[in-house]
């Protein structure tokens, strides 16, 4: 057995555990993508033949064009199959795997002014989603599996307000329960959404598709038009960064638990502090503007 086979099988194995709803549909489906990457990368290699030296070398090319919390998820999920090879008796021993570190400590955020010059160098469309993120706190899959169907339009008649729902729909899969939440939509958020998603249909998706974003915020940042002057930062502004934006924001005017609900995380969980809410230049300016001796 080739590693393309062995991956194929254990593929087959994770179809059968989300149809017997044992793993989450969007865990399946993150996990499928990655098997593609490792078939394309190490599926000629006999499973038993599989060593150290390849998996660091296939590593090292990774780690060319991906950050390493990507590659480190990649690693994961081979790891994961091989454990399970061993398990069926595919495999007598897996391979030693190399250490790949990540760093706890993620950088802060760019300033203000370089996410609204992303948003004002890119076409309409994709300013409309990127906004729309940075009000709402939705993360990129959220955002691009969003459909006209998912918004509840009466409340922003009567009260001035209004609400999306996250993973209410049967196609709209969520990895845990905690993320399945109505999110609320302050007037700016309302308005954009009802730019983008006036005159369509129900099922329409409302905004661009994250790769599209990233693509348009690349084109933007690779070529700045001369005037007005691009601050810096701007070359670390993506679509992710948006929904991190927004957690510093609330996270300095609302307990963490609002932002926990806000942000579809369960009540108490380390993650919202440890990779989400994070500080900004100007913030620290701000924080010693008015220290005294």
């Amino acid at each position: 057995m080739n590693v393309t086979e062995a991956l194929h099988v254990w593929r087959s194995y994770r179809e059968q555990m989300v149809r017997l709803h044992l793993v989450a549909e969007s865990t399946y489906e993150n996990q499928a993508a990655i098997v593609l990457q490792l078939q394309r990368a190490l599926g000629h290699h006999q499973l038993d033949g599989l060593r150290k030296s390849h998996i660091e070398l296939w590593m090292g090319e990774r780690l060319q064009t991906c950050a390493p919390v990507t590659v480190r998820g990649e690693m994961n999920v081979l790891r994961q199959v091989l454990n399970w090879c061993v398990d069926e008796g595919h495999l007598l021993a897996k391979p030693r795997f190399p250490t790949l570190s990540v760093a706890n400590v993620e950088a802060d955020l760019p300033s203000d002014e370089a996410f609204l010059w992303v948003l004002a160098h890119v076409p309409e469309q994709h300013s409309r989603a990127l906004e729309f993120m940075m009000l709402t706190g939705l993360s990129p899959h959220e955002l691009e599996r969003l459909q006209v169907r998912d918004e509840s339009g009466t409340m922003f008649l009567e009260t001035g307000r209004s609400t999306i729902s996250i993973g209410m729909r049967p196609d709209f899969p969520v990895k845990q329960e905690s993320r399945r939440r109505p999110v609320p939509l302050n007037r700016r958020a309302a308005d954009i959404w009802y730019q983008a998603a006036s005159g369509r249909e129900p099922t329409a998706a409302v905004f661009p598709s994250v790769a599209a974003m990233q693509k348009a915020i690349r084109r933007a940042v690779d070529n700045p038009p001369d005037i007005p002057f691009s601050p810096t930062g701007t070359d670390r502004v993506t679509p992710k960064l948006m929904r991190k934006w927004f957690a510093s924001k609330v996270a300095s005017q609302q307990p963490e638990h609002i932002l926990q609900r806000l942000m579809g995380h369960a009540p108490g969980s380390p993650i919202t502090r440890r990779h989400y809410v994070r500080s900004s230049e100007g913030q620290g300016r701000d924080a010693v503007a008015s220290v005294t001796i």
